[in-house]
């Protein structure tokens, strides 16, 4: 019995052992590669802006600055200012919506109220179509 009671105790030892090796290991990180970090002004974007009951654009290819203003169902009116820059050493499109500014990334969605804006970055996006094989846009 005392032989039983050694081996649990060793076994359970050892897990606990294995466990805390585990948690301790070096996770991985991702990291992308930028090609030009200072200028994103002549970066390729597409936005799109939203409510819950309509879009107010789809698709709308800009670079260097885009400005919208767009009316909500309830009346409101809202002023949309998008720019691509560093932040912080990050690259980030500010985003302005009529006072309020924060950041986003270069691929990404934010909301305010009723109001949503996606961002993609086009050229990354025709690079990874290209790269699943996809032909490229005509004009790209």
């Amino acid at each position: 019995m005392e032989s039983n009671m050694l081996k649990s105790l060793t076994l359970v030892v050892a897990s606990f052992a294995a466990g805390v090796l585990i948690a301790n290991l070096p996770r991985a990180n991702a990291t992308a590669v930028i090609t030009s970090s200072n200028d994103l002004t002549h970066k390729n974007f597409v936005v799109s802006i939203d409510e819950v009951k309509k879009n107010f654009v789809f698709a709308d290819e800009f670079n260097g600055h885009y400005s919208k203003n767009v009316t909500l169902s309830d009346g409101t009116k809202r002023t949309i200012d998008l720019v691509p820059m560093l932040h912080d050493g990050m690259q980030v499109v500010e985003f302005k919506d009529t006072g309020g500014v924060s950041y986003m990334g270069l691929n990404g969605t934010t909301t305010n109220g009723k109001l949503m804006v996606h961002i993609y970055d086009l050229d990354n996006m025709h690079a990874q179509l290209r790269q699943e094989g996809w032909a490229p846009p005509v004009g790209r």
